[in-house]
């Protein structure tokens, strides 16, 4: 038996798609930019939990992201003591497949299922099933946990080094963008106590503080530091306004580092009710002045306040979308349909509440009774959670039997919500424009001196990157409300900014043509016929003492299957058209006796090949 080494692993592929026939792990195509046309960004994303467990042990560790099944069954029958699962419920009949696997190769291993997977097993399955399956169903906080069943100190602090970069961009600009957003975790939990949400459930209503504030901002200029490309990091807290001091201390050591004012931005997460607490306490201004560039924004409903949620019953999440983007701040709006009061009469009043809050993304889905959550235990002793598979068991779940609404509804009116939007505001891409032009504007009139030198030059490299985009916006925008409003923006850049240089009109129109002949090729071989799927990925955590340097990638990335020569010639063709252009262009803007500092962004934005996250 493999004793000095453990093996984490994510489920196998195939993986299910969603209602929409959407991937699974691309966060941005399925929810936040979900049916915007070409405009859609693809993005790919990693599994966190198993780097912030390899990360956190003495041990060295093995882990498989997103391996197909020969790749998973190559490292059990080397023989693990120890190999840990991380799951969502919708990945369990792969995960039970998994665990039957290395029952039948590797009886002495012991199996360990994590995350929310965990929880669902744990709530259907009773402790004979259980332990067929697995040894160790592990709940909350992985980390303590994992150091208790290694024997390991368990009072030394989690870090989280320079994990994998998410990445996404348009499929039509880049399906194979470089990663430049970073990941971190500042805290697990939240006292809220709303009895739809598995995280509430998972940690009992309260918050484990992952990374202090000093901690974070560490983390932020190490990701810096190795990786200069690095455009914002997503930051997962289930209500980072709950905790306004962490907020204020963030503020302190963000506005001492320059760099980062001026080149780096976060996304954290609120609700309307506390963002609104934080802003008359502390001042609307202290928001951007945290380095926060986007925030996640739990609407849910115009009308949970009066059943018994705190999300919007104090304040209106218009006014507060409305100052948030008026500072150049993003939204992540999320709202729920069938709520037991949705009904015939006020369901489209409650979507278009949220439709007129503009979030600049959105995440539009059904309320789901995931198992072993209250409001799954309510609506089972109801008789109200009707039985459907796994694979069906996520965010757009029909698991639920509605009051007044048929089932298949709920889905359809999440759907027409995101095209609502789309029509409305144009694409998310249109609305980050509009708010990067406010948050210039916000800079540059701000009494802050390090928000009008730097934070400006952060705005001012946003709005320079998606104005290459107008043209292509304009031409395939989906009506004449959406084509004025590209208009009006474009004029607006002028006003703030100044003309586009002629080396940006170029790029414009070239990605312009580049739009057209994607739409044109996928006319009736649409681009998203199918999912995407994620590369087989294997990282190993050697724990080398030899290495000095604390601040190291702390893996070595590998990949066990050999890319496809289909797709390894696209990339290396994309790859060769970008670098192509990137010469072109700064021939071009070199030999201009007038060189503007935009053509000198507009550069940095073809370098880096991938769009600037949310």
């Amino acid at each position: 038996m493999i004793t000095d080494r453990i093996l984490f692993t994510t489920p196998c592929y195939p993986y299910p798609s969603l209602p929409a026939n959407d991937s699974l792990t691309d966060a941005t195509g399925q929810r936040f930019t979900h049916l915007d046309d070409i405009f859609t960004i693809v993005s790919h994303t990693h599994c966190y939990a198993n780097h912030i467990l390899a990360q956190n042990i003495d041990i060295p560790s093995t882990l498989l992201e997103y391996p197909r099944w020969n790749n998973f069954t190559e490292e059990v029958d080397k023989g693990y003591a120890v190999i840990g699962i991380s799951s969502f419920p919708v990945h369990l009949d792969m995960v039970m497949k998994m665990c039957k696997y290395i029952r039948e190769k590797s009886p002495e291993t012991k199996i360990l299922l994590g995350s929310y997977g965990a929880q669902a097993f744990n709530a259907q399955y009773d402790e004979e099933t259980k332990k067929k399956y697995v040894d160790h169903v592990v709940l909350g906080e992985g980390v303590q946990f994992m150091r208790e069943f290694l024997g390991e100190d368990t009072n030394r602090p989690i870090t989280q080094k320079l994990m994998p970069k998410c990445g996404g961009a348009p499929a039509f600009i880049n399906k194979y963008p470089r990663g430049g957003i970073g990941f971190l975790v500042t805290g697990l939990g939240c006292p809220g106590g709303c009895d739809f949400c598995s995280t509430t459930e998972m940690y009992h209503h309260k918050r484990i503080e992952l990374l202090s504030p000093d901690d974070f901002v560490d983390h932020v200029e190490l990701y810096r530091k190795h990786f200069d490309r690095l455009s914002s990091v997503f930051v997962i807290e289930e209500d980072h306004f709950r905790h306004p001091r962490w907020l204020v201390r963030t503020k302190e050591r963000w506005q001492k580092n320059t760099d980062l004012i001026e080149n780096v931005d976060w996304t954290g997460f609120g609700s309307v009710d506390f963002i609104w607490h934080f802003a008359s306490n502390y001042g609307w201004d202290a928001i951007p002045e945290t380095g926060m560039g986007a925030v996640f924004v739990g609407v849910e409903s115009k009308f949970a306040g009066e059943h018994g949620y705190r999300k919007v019953k104090e304040a209106d999440a218009r006014e507060v979308f409305y100052k948030l983007h008026s500072m150049g701040i993003r939204t992540l709006g999320a709202w729920i349909c069938g709520w037991d009061y949705h009904n015939h009469t006020n369901m489209y009043e409650d979507l278009n509440y949220f439709v007129a809050c503009k979030p600049t993304y959105e995440q539009l889905t059904r309320l789901s009774p995931f198992p072993g959550t209250e409001l799954w235990r309510k609506l089972k002793d109801q008789g109200r959670v009707m039985n459907v598979p796994w694979e069906d068991v996520h965010f757009w779940s029909g698991a639920q039997k509605n009051i007044s609404m048929e089932t298949h509804e709920t889905l359809n009116l999440t759907e027409y919500g995101y095209d609502l939007l789309y029509k409305t505001w144009g694409p998310s891409m249109l609305r980050r424009f509009e708010v990067s032009l406010n948050g210039y504007e916000f800079s540059m009139n701000s009494d802050n001196p390090l928000m009008r030198k730097h934070r400006s030059e952060l705005f001012k490299r946003a709005s320079v990157s998606t104005w290459l985009m107008l043209s292509a916006m304009e031409r395939f925008a989906p009506n004449g409300v959406v084509r004025r409003r590209v208009f009006k923006a474009d004029e607006r850049f002028r006003d703030l900014l100044g003309e586009p240089t002629p080396t940006m009109e170029l790029l414009s129109k070239g990605i312009e043509k580049r739009a057209l002949k994607f739409k044109m090729k996928h006319m009736f071989d649409p681009w998203n016929r199918k999912p995407r799927e994620e590369p087989a990925k294997c990282y190993l955590y050697n724990k080398d003492k030899s290495i000095k340097d604390d601040d190291d990638i702390p893996y070595i990335t590998e990949y066990p299957n050999k890319i496809p020569k289909k797709i390894r010639r696209e990339m290396k063709m994309n790859n060769f058209k970008f670098n192509l252009m990137s010469r072109f262009l700064r021939r071009m803007v070199r030999k201009k006796s007038d060189r503007s500092d935009l053509d000198d962004l507009m550069l940095d934005y073809m370098e880096k090949r991938s769009y600037g996250g949310f």
